[in-house]
């Protein structure tokens, strides 16, 4: 009897609560492809785990239109979840698979992909780079898998020395070009950009480099650079990406070397482009100041910073503006900015440009607001056009029904016009005046 019951015992299943605790600790892609496969009981306790990573997943997604390794980034797909939907995929997207377990490491999934893939992708080495794994940078190799200057750029970036020390060892080595040490400046990586300097012949390189490492406040890799290249560092880029990055550290080492890197208009605009007030007030307390222009105002406007915005203009004399300051705020959809500028006295000019920049970005509370002040702000048909473009026809009915209505260039709009809504909206109206397109 006690048999029984022991046996009774170990065959109960495990409560949902400790089913869940278990799958917390399973890696992201398991946890995403196997949730559907679940009762719904534990698949709901696994919900909030997979909100997350199908967040990431998104955010990477947006991203990886200017970065591809950023999708490699994302968990390793599961082997059995990959061999199940592979049928399915296209060519790009079992490339991009068959990168994602490279830069993992998960060399199981890695050699099979690869296997069965018609045509092996350079990404898959610069994906396994990236991620630091050299036995999968080999296996890629062995496999078929060509590379080139984006290996050791990712091997740079990801500060992967010893990577990019065998990726150069080879006969012949993997190429580089100045994107290895521009990568390795950018992330802050100063023995991969020393070694790299340090070849014969060294790893080419320019001011991108320090460009780079003072956007990215990496102020040993750039002290570094001076003792190497004076000039590099002299650039007026310089301070301009440090003023960009709100690296004050960097921007007063730049500013205190004999002689001073050099800076102007756009580095204050920098700083108010990134809403860096403290950078900005230091560097037009200097003895003489950083220059400043109405591209300060209009950075400011454009990010929404307002309170940098009001500091410039409360400077004596204050920092020019104009109707690029009003624009700006348009087109960055900043309402509270822009009402503010215009209730100074006298108000921040705009014009035209207004009412065409919030049309683009679809800003209809802001065009309403525009049009509602005494007296009105101007608009002309590019408003019209530039809200079809944008494909925002709700701005467009509005434009279009005020009197008077907002001009309508009829063939620039329906040439313009991002989707079929707005293009059928413009075919109707043009009919019911009795036009032809």
């Amino acid at each position: 009897m006690a048999a029984s019951e022991a046996d009774a015992a170990a065959a109960a299943p495990l409560p949902h609560d400790a089913l869940a605790r278990i799958c917390s600790f399973l890696p992201p892609g398991d946890v995403v492809f196997a949730a559907s496969r679940l009762d719904k009981a534990l698949a709901a306790a696994l919900a909030p785990r997979v909100a997350d990573v199908r967040a990431e997943m998104a955010a990477a997604t947006d991203k990886s239109r200017y970065d591809e390794l950023v999708w490699c980034t994302l968990f390793s797909i599961p082997p059995w979840a990959l061999q199940e939907a592979w049928p399915q995929l296209t060519q790009r997207q079992r490339q991009r698979a068959a990168a994602r377990a490279a830069f993992h490491g998960d060399l199981t999934v890695l050699r099979w992909a690869l296997a069965e893939l018609d045509d092996a992708s350079a990404l898959c080495c610069k994906a396994a780079a990236g991620g630091g794994h050299l036995e999968a940078l080999q296996c890629a190799l062995a496999l078929g898998c060509p590379w080139g200057e984006a290996t050791c750029y990712a091997a740079a970036r990801g500060g992967h020395l010893a990577v990019l020390q065998w990726a150069r060892a080879q006969q012949p080595p993997c190429p580089w070009t100045k994107e290895t040490c521009y990568a390795a400046a950018k992330g802050g990586h100063l023995a991969v950009l020393q070694w790299a300097c340090a070849q014969e012949p060294p790893c080419p390189w320019d001011n991108d480099s320090c460009y780079a490492a003072a956007k990215g406040g990496h102020l040993a890799v750039l002290q570094w650079a001076h003792t190497q290249d004076r000039l590099l560092v002299r650039d007026k880029e310089t301070c301009y990406a440090a003023a960009k990055g709100g690296h004050l550290a960097v921007l007063q080492w730049a500013r205190a070397q004999q002689p001073p890197c050099a800076w102007d208009e756009a580095t204050c605009a920098a700083a108010a482009s990134g809403g860096h007030l403290a950078v900005l007030q230091w560097a037009r307390a200097q003895e003489p100041p950083c220059p400043w222009d109405e591209g300060t105002c209009g950075a400011a406007a454009l990010g929404g910073h307002l309170a940098v915005l009001q500091w410039a203009r409360a400077q004596e004399p204050p920092c020019p503006w104009g109707e690029e300051t009003c624009y700006a705020a348009a087109e960055g959809g900043q309402l509270a900015v822009l009402q503010w500028a215009r209730a100074q006295q006298p108000p921040c000019p705009w014009d035209e440009e207004t009412c065409r920049a919030a049309a683009k970005g679809g800003h209809l509370a802001m065009l309403q607001w525009a049009r509602a002040q005494q007296p009105p702000c101007p608009w002309d048909k590019e408003t019209c056009s530039e809200a079809a473009k944008g494909g925002h026809l709700a701005v467009l009915q509005w434009a279009r029904v005020q009197e008077p209505p907002c001009p309508l260039d009829k063939d620039t709009c329906f040439d313009w016009t991002a989707d079929d809504a707005t293009a059928e909206w413009i075919r109707v109206q043009v009919a019911l005046e009795g036009v032809t397109l």
